[in-house]
């Protein structure tokens, strides 16, 4: 028999029909079946109960203000100095991320100041938003518990509350997949012409806003046109639905003629190397089927949880669950809102051009469609289990319950380690207490922050912790309203505190340390070398990564004197800003 609570919103009643008793669900179901189930009220009421828990999480994680870790780092410091024009040039750090979201980030530092809470507060807002918006989604493609079981996991899943909390743009690529995917529904449900057109309108931000967007605005696209072709659309939806894939087509040539040439330039090289095994081997195609396996079976399926190295295997038992009972039912129309994303996803890893698999990062945009593809999955687990004589409302307890300490258990990890590392909170602790420490009783300078030395460049072009130090440091001293140094000020007394950092597997460059060191030696008395080392550890806290080194060079003016601004290097005299 099949159950009306399996069924997808277009082969049953939908929501609103169970919330009004005595409707055709109550009159066609069984006396029995129906007492096996929960009612309308329990539904709802866990509904309620996973929606308030999933903004509960992501406030928590927001609110703990994680220390940035090296990823962020790696973006963020392009927003210390860098003006909004500046932002369209190659990023440092090998960074690739779409302009409006730059923009977006640099106007949050103009507006609150650099800091964790102004960086990641983007991703915040979109994420809170996106929990009420894929409810609805939920509820045009599903009914009954199965809107339950994809609202709840993806209120609980991990990636969706880290996400909430990370300086990155891949919260915001999901947040404009899932309005795109919530416009397309609506239409469906309405046939309303003008919701395509809110979605061509849309093309120039959202493209903008996020690569994989075009992921999802093709193969939505798609999916909406082989609607229109076979169900014989009207004038006014073939008119919107070209209309919305000129201006994708515009909005993606403007764009990437703007910035992504630009970065895909600069960039393109060295992430085609480091995303290389995240290509499909289609010159390899017989090594194909086990690729596509393990991808799905690790980091591109981690919601709930997973992760690399077959750890999403459960959730890729879920999603072909899932996939068996939306073709069982020939619901190849929702299948395809779920997948076809992911199809133009797949073309684009076979040219190289965006990985897939390899973190959850690069699936976030798809994240809406797994969850509710795991939703179908999990009620027909329940279907199999109750045809062996399983309760079905017991298996239905168990599974919003294992759900609920899924989620439970992330954050009460995150209330106990509020860090992605150790090291990168005690990073942030040395920061806080340093450059605040020292500015009281001396004139501090960052020798690459402030004066634009840098002895040891690689480590400014690779992907290294400098980043991380040039951002603590730029945090504390906007935090703290920390003065640049005023070199009138310094005497013996009050001496030049001058702080180079450097990280140990990249070569300090000496000779032209000591030419600055004879330079500043003409005017000033060099007093005191220090050599702060800090062990850079892994995640687990054992293995040794790289030893990190603040050297802090302390200078006091010849004769007791205030002397000119300290020459650099090259002989130009260096401003203090």
């Amino acid at each position: 028999m099949k159950y009306w609570w399996l069924r997808l919103a277009g082969d049953g009643p939908t929501m609103t029909e169970l919330n009004r008793p005595n409707t055709w669900f109550w009159k066609q179901a069984d006396e029995t079946v129906a007492s096996s189930l929960p009612d309308h009220a329990s539904l709802n009421g866990w509904l309620r109960f996973f929606i308030l828990f999933g903004v509960l999480a992501r406030a928590i994680r927001y609110y703990l203000c994680f220390p940035l870790w090296d990823d962020e780092s790696f973006l963020c410091v392009n927003f210390i100095d860098r003006s909004f024009v500046e932002l369209l040039q190659p990023l440092d750090f090998h960074q690739v991320a779409p302009v409006l979201f730059l923009w977006g980030e640099r106007a949050m530092v103009k507006i609150f100041g650099l800091s964790e809470y102004s960086l990641r507060l983007i991703p915040f807002i979109c994420s809170i938003i996106s929990l009420f918006l894929f409810r609805r989604v939920a509820q045009r493609l599903l009914s009954g518990p199965a809107v339950l079981f994809a609202v709840a996991v993806f209120a609980v899943s991990y990636p969706q509350i880290r996400y909430a909390a990370e300086a990155k743009p891949y919260g915001t690529d999901m947040f404009l997949s899932l309005v795109m995917l919530s416009l397309v529904v609506e239409w469906y449900q309405f046939r309303n012409h003008r919701l395509l057109i809110g979605l061509a309108l849309l093309m120039p931000f959202a493209l903008g806003a996020s690569y994989p967007a075009v992921f999802a605005a093709g193969g939505l696209s798609l999916v909406v046109g082989s609607v229109l072709l076979h169900q014989q659309g009207t004038v006014a939806e073939w008119r919107a639905w070209v209309i919305w894939n000129a201006l994708l087509v515009i909005s993606f040539v403007v764009w990437f003629g703007l910035v992504g040439r630009v970065q895909s330039g600069a960039e393109g090289e060295f992430m085609g190397e480091y995303w290389k095994q995240n290509f499909p081997p289609v010159r390899q195609p017989w090594l194909l089927p086990y690729w596509l396996l393990k991808t799905h079976a690790s980091d591109f399926l981690a919601y709930p949880l997973g992760g690399p190295n077959w750890a999403s295997s459960l959730t890729l038992c879920l999603c072909l669950a899932g996939c068996w009972r939306l073709v069982a039912q020939k619901q190849f129309l929702w299948l395809g809102f779920l997948l076809g994303p992911v199809s133009l996803h797949f073309l684009a890893a076979a040219l190289q051009k965006y990985p897939y698999g390899g973190h959850v990062k690069f699936s976030q945009y798809v994240a809406p469609m797994i969850c509710c593809l795991i939703a179908v999955g999990l009620v027909q687990v329940i279907d199999w289990r109750s045809r062996y004589g399983y309760s079905m409302k017991h298996s239905f307890v168990w599974g919003c319950s294992i759900l609920f300490m899924i989620g439970l258990g992330g954050v009460a990890r995150d209330l106990i380690n509020p860090y992605k590392t150790r090291s990168d909170d005690r990073a942030r602790a040395f920061a806080r207490s340093f450059w605040v420490g020292t500015h009281f009783a001396e004139e501090v300078a960052c020798l690459k922050s402030d004066w634009g030395q840098d002895f040891v460049p690689e480590q400014h072009r690779e992907l290294s912790w400098s980043a991380h130090f040039l951002c603590n440091h730029a945090i504390e001293v906007g935090r703290s309203h920390l003065r640049s140094a005023d070199l009138s000020r310094v005497s013996t007394t009050r001496p030049l505190r001058c702080v180079l950092y450097r990280d140990a597997r990249y070569e300090l460059d000496q000779a032209k340390l000591d030419s600055w060191l004879d330079a500043m030696s003409k005017q000033y008395e060099l007093v005191a070398h220090e050599s702060i080392p800090f062990p850079r550890l892994a995640k687990n806290d054992r293995r040794l990564v790289t030893m990190e080194y603040i050297d802090s060079y302390k200078f006091v003016p010849r004769d007791g004197v205030p002397s000119e601004l300290p020459p650099m290097a090259d002989g130009r005299k260096t401003l203090s800003r």
